[in-house]
């Protein structure tokens, strides 16, 4: 893209040194069992914002993340990597919005519970784009955290309503916790033509105790959702699957015992899915969807 006319005053060349080198180390939710509250975001790794912009433009961020080997004051206990999730908030300085997207752990050597030290671990990564004058980024370790369901207040989680204790995705397996990772961002004025990004909205972890979902099973979409896959296991489970506007059932879906679930396009004013077990038997230990996000 070419330099824009009112350069000096895009937030690039306004904040360059808050772009360089930007990384966070990001910790594990605190405790041992899940929970629906998200950490608080802390771990910002781009802030350009200062002041706002008057000069938007179309700005793409790469977002890392990978495992930490040989740093034992930042790892010193290494164990089950992950999730991680990246949250972007893009906007005017005067108005924003966010978007969340799964950002994948780099690939390493070793175990699932200790990568080898004699490895560097590399990292994984997405690019993200969207227009803005001014931007903030996020990285927020999910390793505990299970989605609500949209009823009651306080809200709860499948496995609160099944009276079953919580478990996150990432939450503490036999005795090895959840580990630190390095994450990393930067941004720069240029446009992926083609790319994949994704959010992944666990719901259901357990590694012995099935349930059957009810009729309660309703979630929100994360924003800018464009289609949505649902995971689950045993595969043999049949769901029921729903999208939904604010008011009403738009359209349903069935996902038979054994299938692997399509990509079911999210449209119009959808904005809610519905995951209901087709029978009582039809039980899960995991049930999680995924959705990719249109920016």
């Amino acid at each position: 893209m070419g330099r824009p006319t009112d350069a000096g005053k895009t937030p690039l060349l306004e904040d360059a040194d808050q772009n360089i080198g930007n990384s966070a180390v990001v910790q594990p939710q605190a405790g041992t069992t899940g929970t629906i509250i998200p950490q608080d975001l802390r771990n910002r790794i781009i802030n350009l914002s200062n002041g706002g912009s008057a000069a938007g433009q179309t700005t793409s961020i790469v977002v890392t993340a990978r495992r930490i080997v040989g740093r034992t004051s930042d790892n010193p206990n290494p164990g089950y990597a992950g999730p991680i999730t990246g949250v972007v908030e893009f906007g005017n300085g005067g108005r924003s919005t966010r978007a969340e997207f799964d950002v994948p752990i780099g690939p390493f050597t070793g175990g699932f519970s200790a990568a080898s030290q004699a490895i560097e671990p590399q990292d994984g990564g997405v690019i993200v784009t969207v227009p803005t004058g001014v931007l903030r980024v996020f990285a927020r370790y999910d390793n505990l955290l299970l989605a609500p369901l949209l009823l009651g207040v306080p809200p709860v989680c499948l496995a609160q309503v099944n009276g079953v204790p919580v478990v996150g995705p990432g939450g503490p397996i036999g005795q090895i916790p959840a580990e630190p990772l390095l994450v990393q961002a930067m941004a720069s004025y240029f446009s992926r033509p083609t790319s994949k990004v994704y959010k992944t909205t666990v719901l259901y972890v357990s590694p012995i105790v099935p349930v059957a979902v009810q009729a309660q099973g309703l979630y929100c979409l994360p924003a800018f959702a464009r289609s949505v896959k649902i995971l689950r296991f045993p595969l043999s489970s049949a769901l029921d699957i729903g999208l939904w506007d604010n008011v009403y059932q738009q359209e349903s879906f069935a996902l038979a015992g054994g299938a692997p679930s399509p990509f079911f396009d999210v449209s119009g004013r959808e904005n809610i899915i519905s995951i209901v077990s087709h029978t009582p038997g039809d039980t899960v230990t995991y049930l999680a969807f995924v959705c990719e996000i249109g920016i």
